[in-house]
């Protein structure tokens, strides 16, 4: 059964990464695309490569262009079926070693946009009877991470988020899923000021996170923990004491980061 032929899917961030993953494999799927991302040069040359998809370029940490994409979308005479929330990134460190603007920007992407374009589209989805919605949390959403504080909790609203949704709104239909990668090869790392390293020793590619996601979005569930590995690590970390989980989190952080002293 394939749930996305013909459907209109909404991804943002997708100019890299998971989100230009999604990009490509929906599109191999026969859906209709609605790009964004602050990129125009790169959502421009991936939606040419598209069999059908328009670029919508804004940044999401502007909480403005964030009610600009919706009346843009309504204006194009567009309904989305499917929204993907995946743009979102972090920064290592200690806390006080970034300014409250980097973070400010950091909550604005990660929480607002997820949350303001969900409240946006949500009550044309449920009137159009539409498919459903997917966030891209994070492994690092289930426990605090030290060095990765701000954006560890981000992502535990995301998840957080998404199965209250889940609940709120299943009597309408509509799925709701909570992606929870851990380590995937994408650029996130650059932003983040970590190593181009397998931190913890073991990685996924974009691609598998984006297959495993449609197929759970496809059979309703509400979360998912992408790789066995990843099942394994969040189970084993959530038994553990809660200092020697932290201990577990600094030491994979610290090993990573590209800054170790201050």
């Amino acid at each position: 059964m394939n749930l996305y032929k013909n459907k209109t899917v909404l991804i943002t961030g997708a100019s890299y990464g998971i989100g230009e993953s999604f990009a490509n494999r929906l599109d191999s799927l026969g859906a209709n695309l609605i790009l964004t991302a602050r990129s125009e040069d790169k959502l421009n040359a991936l939606c040419s490569k598209m069999n059908n998809a328009i670029a919508i370029p804004g940044d999401l940490s502007d909480k403005k262009f964030h009610n600009e994409l919706y009346q843009t979308v309504n204006k194009k005479g567009l309904k989305v079926d499917i929204l993907i929330n995946n743009a979102g990134f972090g920064y290592s460190g200690f806390f006080l070693d970034s300014t409250i603007d980097n973070y400010e920007e950091m909550l604005n992407v990660n929480i607002h946009a997820v949350m303001n374009l969900t409240h946006l589209f949500l009550p044309d989805m449920i009137k159009n009877k539409a498919v459903g919605v997917i966030n891209i949390s994070s492994l690092a959403s289930f426990h605090p991470v030290p060095y990765f504080g701000i954006y560890a909790a981000t992502k535990a609203f995301v998840t957080s988020f998404t199965i209250s949704l889940y609940d709120e709104y299943k009597e309408t239909g509509l799925k709701f899923l909570a992606v929870c990668p851990g380590y995937t090869k994408t650029n996130f790392n650059k932003r983040a000021h970590m190593k181009e390293t397998h931190i913890a020793g073991y990685v996924m590619s974009s691609e598998s996170v984006v297959e495993q996601s449609l197929k759970a979005f496809l059979k309703g569930k509400y979360i998912l923990v992408n790789g066995a590995i990843n099942r394994f690590a969040k189970f084993l970390l959530g038994a553990l004491p809660r200092f020697i989980s932290l201990k577990i989190y600094k030491k994979v952080i610290i090993k990573g980061m590209e800054k170790k002293t201050w």
